[in-house]
């Protein structure tokens, strides 16, 4: 059963996790690298603990891109991707379909090898659907299993102090291996409330941070994801939102469906 919860804020969460969370950090001894681990648990914890993350063992879903024009605040145009993804023997597997124009494309990895079809075609390095194929598998994989994918190995995180509104800033970097980008992520979180308000990433080879907040929490069957991640443009207005819809959590899945042909 489906029990959308809108923009959780910190009455939300269990009180006495959110407040040992913001104490740790306080009053901490250890060092700042600890104490940016500490707000990523306490925004776990506040979902439920890891527990909540290991309930997933395969997903279907689909994840919309809405482009919005940011001066009219009118929606441009969207672009829906229909995704499974699944924990197999060989790893984390996924496959994404969509149309563009009237091309069919379907793309995935394995857990071993990425795969990428055209109108049954199948594509090959140099072919775009083929060249991102792993790192979109990926990607999907991550964005649905935030928080709880910030305490892989090789992700390491790390605490940038206050900003001067006295909100904690936690910067996230990834290890060799971890990721086909090497982008950083910037997570903001005021004082006293577990997830964070806003959150920034600077693409590799930029300079520049773009900025996002997450909104409507969903929770299906004790398991929840984001429900839209909207970004915003210098000005602070939307030019982009992600929104995630038609969650289903550990459908039946034939691991047969991540191998390309």
């Amino acid at each position: 059963m489906r029990n959308p919860v809108k923009r959780i804020v910190a009455a939300g969460f269990p009180v006495a996790l959110i407040l040992a969370g913001a104490a740790a950090v306080r009053g901490g001894s250890g060092s700042a690298d600890e104490m940016a681990e500490q707000l990523i648990d306490a925004w776990i914890e506040a979902l439920g603990g890891m527990e909540t993350y290991w309930k997933l063992h395969s997903a279907s879903f689909t994840l919309t891109t809405e482009i919005w024009d940011p001066d009219s605040g009118r929606l441009r145009r969207t672009r829906p991707r229909y995704v499974t993804i699944a924990r197999l023997e060989t790893g984390e597997a996924a496959r994404i379909e969509r149309w563009e124009g009237n091309d069919f494309i379907q793309h995935g990895f394995d857990g071993v090898q990425e795969w990428a079809v055209m109108n049954g075609e199948t594509l090959g390095s140099g072919d775009k659907d083929y060249d991102e194929a792993r790192y979109v598998s990926g990607d999907v994989f991550y964005w649905i299993g935030l928080p709880f994918k910030l305490r892989d190995p090789g992700v390491f995180l790390h605490y940038d102090g206050t900003d001067e509104e006295g909100r904690h800033l936690v910067r996230v970097t990834f290890g060799e291996g971890v990721g086909d980008h090497n982008d950083t992520w910037y997570y903001v979180f005021e004082e006293g409330r577990a997830m964070p308000v806003s959150i920034g990433y600077r693409e590799e080879g930029r300079q520049n941070i773009s900025r996002t907040y997450w909104e409507d929490v969903r929770e299906v069957d004790g398991y929840i994801f984001t429900g839209r991640r909207v970004h915003v443009n210098a000005d602070g207005k939307i030019w982009k939102v992600l929104v995630t819809t038609d969650f289903v959590l550990n459908p039946e899945v034939d691991p047969a469906v991540f191998t390309g042909p």
